[in-house]
């Protein structure tokens, strides 16, 4: 019996002697002992970004191999030319969570990463990359390195979130009075707004103002001699008359625009009769007075169509040299919103309009007569009224309020 329990003592020390030994040997062999080679894009490949219609971009490579045979992990890395990957201008890993031997870069991610890189808007130049392993904790990068040549497209490859405009141009002299810009969305069906692009209903004058994403700090931008925007410190100038402006730089395709808007009123949809004409107070906000007595049938204003008590108005205006309109988001007959996810309403407002009732948009020089109405609330009729419509950026939509004056 006690041979027998010296035996299975024995077994056991034995067991445990193999196991330490056999976990010292794999601690040891986690180490890549065969780096692996790139293939592809080639050496000196050159690409014409185009982040609208390009197709992914796929990077490839043949395997590392881990001295335990166990797996290994795959990050690929971009950089300057000339530069060591210590501090990569961009790093991913690669497809199935860094496991897979390929990677598929859009290219407007090539655009930010060219961008980083120092590579300027209608210009071309080089970056390196190479593919990082790793192992446990050893990590190794691949000693090749591939050239890839870059034709960036015209447009910011790295959109801000947020931007201003301040200088003498501007109604903010200075950096902490800067004026806000907004991100716009594309509302209407007929509208023309592109991705990226950024607005602001603001006065401006003849002289030099700067474009900011930030007021601490931050990137800087310029328009160019051609009106297009660039990155960089260089101010910009305003050469237009003084007025209100709606001023919109497109990130996109760098285009910038600048439309005078003038001659504001609000009018009566049924006879196009103008009842308060807005005059521009400053901060993004347009302000008058009117009065209107709610057309009835055999009034002297009254088409000769009408049949029934009529209040429904919208806004027009000059924008540039063009006859535009701003409304509401109801289509002719006010029984659907124009606007996904937004409902219709169409009775006097009383109270129990919805939030977004008041909010205003741009209709386009197209807009039918109907389109885009309002109804007064019955305090309005016969009675002194003042009317606003606030353009705020930093708002989520313009609006227009309406009180008794």
């Amino acid at each position: 019996m006690k041979a027998s329990i010296n035996l299975l003592l024995i077994l056991v020390i034995s067991a445990l002697a193999i196991w330490s030994c056999s976990e010292d040997e794999q601690r040891l062999n986690i180490e890549i002992v065969s780096m692996g080679t790139l293939e592809s894009p080639a050496i000196d490949e050159h690409i014409n970004i185009d982040p609208e219609n390009g197709e992914a971009i796929s990077f490839n490579w043949r395997a590392a191999q881990a001295g335990d045979g166990g797996l290994v992990l795959y990050n690929v890395l971009f950089d300057k030319e000339g530069g060591d990957f210590n501090h990569p201008v961009a790093s991913f890993p690669s497809a199935d969570h860094g496991a897979s031997l390929t990677f598929s870069l859009t290219h407007s991610t090539l655009n930010s990463i060219a961008a980083n890189a120092g590579i300027e808007q209608m210009t071309t130049g080089n970056i390196i990359w190479t593919v990082q392993a790793s192992s446990g904790y050893n990590k190794e990068i691949f000693p090749e390195k591939h050239l890839l040549t870059l034709s960036r497209p015209e447009g910011i490859a790295n959109i801000p979130a947020q931007l201003f405009i301040y200088g003498g141009a501007t109604e903010g002299e200075g950096i902490q009075d800067a004026v806000a810009l907004k991100k716009i969305l594309h509302h209407m069906p007929n509208d023309e707004v592109e991705d990226n692009t950024f607005e602001t209903i603001t006065q401006l004058r003849p002289g030099d103002f700067n474009i900011v994403n930030d007021k601490d700090s931050g990137q800087n931008y310029y328009i160019n001699e051609g009106g297009n925007i660039r990155e960089g410190d260089e101010p910009s100038t305003f050469e237009g008359e003084e007025g209100v402006y709606r001023l919109r730089i497109n990130f996109s395709n760098s285009r910038v625009a600048f439309e005078k808007i003038s001659n504001l009123e609000l009018i009566i949809l049924a006879n196009g009769a103008s009842k308060a004409e807005l005059e521009y107070v400053g901060n993004h906000v347009f302000e008058g007075t009117g009065y209107f007595d709610f057309l009835t049938p055999g009034a002297p204003e009254a088409p000769d169509w009408l049949g029934w008590e009529e209040e429904r108005y919208k806004f027009r205006f000059q924008l540039g040299e063009e006859e535009d309109f701003l409304g509401s988001n109801m289509n002719d007959d006010m029984n659907a919103s124009l606007i996904a996810n937004l409902g219709a309403y169409n009775d006097r407002p009383n109270g129990d309009e919805p939030p977004y009732y008041y909010q205003v948009y741009f209709l386009g020089t197209e807009a039918s007569q109907w389109q885009g109405a309002w109804k007064f609330s019955n305090q309005f009729n016969g009675t002194p009224f003042k009317v606003r419509v606030v353009f705020d950026p930093l708002e989520d939509d313009y609006f227009h309020e309406m009180e008794l004056e």
